[in-house]
């Protein structure tokens, strides 16, 4: 398949993927558009997590922005949210970057894709353009979860222009229930 076509299967899986996040976080999520200044307000000081993947083919860096109202909102504690510290949403905002890169694995694996994932890092008070590199093929998805707005990002660079993926889901290929571990 051509490499911007592939770019645009992963981008369409890339949305399903991190719809389904905020869905598992008992969120209603729902894409929104927002402005440039928009996005630069709501975003002002929201963390961001990144984390990447890749192949001989292709390479994605995955950024996850959530401002801290979020973060206190979905974090799995039982009881007051407002006591818990930002160490442990910094965890947490890596953990969603972690769980997000790994829902768009298993959508790439359906597609005769296999990547390999990094490990996530948190950045505060940088710009998302800072992060991920211009030169690549850059898409920014923003959501409204319950009244807020949240914003993922990812970029996608190719290596030669044909790449192996697959339109059609492939069924014969084993992939993993959300949630379950694979042990070697």
């Amino acid at each position: 398949m051509h490499s911007r076509d592939v770019a645009s299967q992963i981008e369409g899986l890339f949305e399903v993927a991190c719809l389904g996040l905020f869905e598992s976080l008992n969120c209603n999520a729902a894409r929104v558009e927002l402005s440039v200044y928009e996005s630069e307000s709501n975003f002002y000081d929201a963390p961001i997590a990144c984390i990447d993947a890749g192949s001989d083919e292709v390479e994605l860096i995955v950024g996850l922005q959530l401002p801290m109202s979020v973060l206190a909102l979905t974090y799995p504690v039982q009881g007051d949210i407002t006591g818990v510290d930002e160490e442990r949403l910094e965890d947490w905002i890596s953990e969603l970057s972690n769980q997000l890169i790994g829902r768009l694995k298993t959508k790439l694996i359906a597609h005769k894709c296999q990547v390999s994932l990094g490990l996530p890092i948190t950045y505060f008070g940088t710009n998302i353009s800072d992060l991920i590199e211009s030169e690549n093929e850059t898409k920014s998805m923003f959501f409204d979860l319950d009244g807020e707005n949240c914003a993922c990002h990812i970029s996608i660079e190719t290596f030669g222009s044909e790449l192996l993926f697959s339109v059609e889901i492939d069924d014969d290929v084993d992939v993993l229930a959300e949630g379950e571990i694979e042990l070697f």
